[in-house]
């Protein structure tokens, strides 16, 4: 399975999920090959961001704020703050749910990641998707909570109503990447990305 996937959810946006524990963020040019490609004027590598058991730690590889402060070496990142990269990419790292180590990241500049993306997903063990505003994809017309978690190479699902895959009429339980998931109010798709 790829470390790279777009999530379409029907009705919501678009979601890069990101499952690798370190990833880069630079500029979106093919010779760059990041994880976070940005349409904007950064560096073709211009930081990483590492996941070490439940924390997340920038690391500057060309010029980054943190919450407006220059930063010049390896710096934790806490729920609601904001990375600055080169002359004005900004983006907003929230920790939102208690019980997961999973991480977003928003862009709140003019910018945007190729493809467009609501927001980039950092997936350490699982995903909550739902109305609660503290699910790491809020889809407010949902009357239930999905979750997305890993286990080993493999993504599972887990639901209070039944979701469907394919045209099999067993509930499903894992995702099949490049399937949509479907149920009465919730559809959705994976999809593998390669590198831009």
């Amino acid at each position: 399975m790829s470390d790279r996937l777009q999530m379409w959810i029907d009705g919501v946006g678009g979601y890069m999920l990101l499952l690798a524990d370190r990833i880069n963020v630079g500029q979106a040019m093919a010779s760059a090959q990041v994880d976070i490609p940005v349409m904007g004027d950064i560096s073709r590598r211009h930081a990483a961001i590492k996941r070490s058991g439940d924390e997340y730690i920038v690391e500057p590889l060309s010029e980054v704020r943190l919450n407006d402060q220059w930063i010049e070496g390896p710096s934790l990142l806490k729920h609601r703050d904001v990375i600055t990269l080169g002359r004005g990419v900004k983006m907003q790292f929230t920790q939102t749910h208690p019980l997961s180590t999973s991480a977003v990241l928003k862009i709140v500049s003019r910018h945007r990641t190729e493809p467009a993306c609501d927001g980039v997903v950092l997936l350490a063990d699982s995903l909550l998707m739902g109305p609660k505003s503290n699910n790491h994809i809020v889809c407010s017309k949902w009357q239930q909570d999905v979750v997305v978690y890993r286990q080993g190479s493999k993504l599972l699902l887990k639901s209070k109503t039944p979701l469907f895959q394919s045209d099999s009429t067993q509930p499903a339980t894992s995702i099949k990447i490049g399937e949509a998931v479907q149920g009465e109010e919730v559809s959705f798709c994976l999809e593998p990305l390669g590198r831009a």
